[in-house]
């Protein structure tokens, strides 16, 4: 009698865990990670040539990218994507169209919101802002998914404007502004006209083309949700606003002066400590900053350099991340074509470097981490492609995996994990 209970038990036990497994399966298997990649077309100043915007599942085993669909028909044969954020939600993507003048419709670029298909990732196009300013390089969005912020970058080249001054006619050359525009995303995830502009202070550096005046690269919610953090490369310049949630502005707006001729570019704040690491253009550095959540002020801890020393050919720094354990940034070079990674000393924010690894490419303008850090995904905008690495996370050091994927001049990777039925 006990034989055939404990008999009946051990299959009920064992029934109950395979139950309980192939349970654990299916909600594994209903979660999927998606990559977009937004391309140039014709691009900005010249540059481009692929373009639209793609999207890709992620194989987290070697993190492969496949395939799933492209923007498609006339309203974005000229999509020439600057930046893209996903919403913390993952059912909608925020992506800046980076042209002058958006197809005729309205001055400055635009800001597009596309819904995401749960079941498969797909995207489909449900609205469209004016982003308030020329070439809109950047998007983020905050950590409720409640308000998202763009860097319109402007042109290079002057208007000519004629002005009459004691009757006597003059030539007055005239920029466009560089600024930071505020969006409130309405209920069903779609942007509403921007709520606040903040227009960059209209001055110029040291460049006599490239800083003659303002250029807004980037701009990021600091770790409170609270304050925005902008880089200006025109005027080598770093921005604080704050967000008055109420009233949709941008106030209390704070200047910092870097080092003239650095261009600081895109910034990236550690997960838990009062850092943020600041990639410049023009000087192929990284800049760590201790930051007081409380006021929004920065000072410089260290600048550190991104390409090996004895390097002369010509580079330029691209993109910036932490790593999502806090313990090392990665830093993108154009030029020498390549990844550096720095530990970070947490109780200093100094950085060391550690290694400095080629893209398996040409002009990495992009990358990114998948949401667990297991993967770099290094997107080379010069030879078409995106490359991954798997990630150490105890020494920051990356090794190819093998995987690569074609794309048409990839300039911005972002992810959604997505859950269905």
């Amino acid at each position: 009698m006990n034989s055939d209970f404990s008999r009946r038990d051990f299959l009920a036990l064992m029934g109950a865990g395979l139950v309980a497994s192939t349970s654990a399966a299916q909600t594994q298997s209903a979660q999927r990670l998606f990559a977009y990649v937004g391309s140039w077309t014709k691009g900005p100043f010249g540059v481009g040539g692929g373009g639209g915007l793609h999207v890709f599942s992620v194989d987290m085993i070697n993190g492969a990218l496949a395939p799933v669909s492209r923007t498609t028909g006339p309203e974005f044969e000229n999509f020439n994507v600057g930046y893209m954020a996903v919403s913390p939600n993952g059912r909608f993507l925020y992506a800046s169209n980076e042209v002058e003048n958006y197809d005729g419709k309205f001055s400055g670029g635009g800001m597009l919101t596309f819904a995401i298909n749960p079941q498969d990732g797909s995207i489909t196009h449900v609205s469209t802002q004016p982003s308030m300013g020329v070439y809109p390089a950047y998007v983020a969005i905050d950590k409720a998914g409640s308000r998202v912020i763009v860097a319109n970058h402007g042109n290079y080249d002057p208007s000519v404007r004629v002005v009459k001054k004691n009757g006597v006619p003059e030539i007055e050359k005239v920029w466009d502004d560089g600024t930071v525009a505020l969006f409130p995303v309405r209920q069903d995830g779609t942007l509403g006209p921007a709520s606040d502009v903040a227009i960059l202070e209209r001055t110029q550096s040291v460049d006599e083309y490239s800083q003659r005046s303002s250029h807004a690269h980037s701009v990021n919610f600091d770790p409170s949700n609270r304050i925005v953090f902008a880089c200006d490369k025109g005027t080598d310049r770093v921005y604080t606003y704050r967000v008055d949630r109420a009233a949709g502005t941008l106030t209390d707006g704070k200047t910092f002066p870097t080092a003239p001729g650095i261009a600081p570019r895109h910034s990236s704040f550690h997960p838990r400590l009062p850092y943020v690491f600041v990639v410049n253009e023009r000087e192929s550095s990284l800049s760590s900053y201790r930051y007081d959540v409380n006021t929004g002020d920065v000072s410089l801890v260290q600048t550190a350099s991104t390409i090996p020393a004895g390097y002369t050919q010509r580079s330029s720094p691209a993109d910036v991340h932490v790593h999502p354990n806090g313990k090392f940034v990665y830093s993108s070079n154009r030029g020498h074509d390549s990844l550096a990674i720095c530990r970070i000393d947490e109780a200093t924010g100094r950085m060391t470097l550690v290694e400095i690894v080629p893209t398996q490419g040409s002009t990495p303008r992009a990358f990114n981490f998948d949401p667990s850090g297991r993967y770099i995904f290094a997107a080379n905008q010069g030879t078409n492609n995106i490359v991954t690495f798997a990630v150490d996370p105890e020494s920051g050091k990356l090794t190819p995996t093998g995987a690569k994927v074609d794309v048409p001049k990839p300039v911005c990777i972002q992810f959604a994990t997505l859950s269905h039925a």
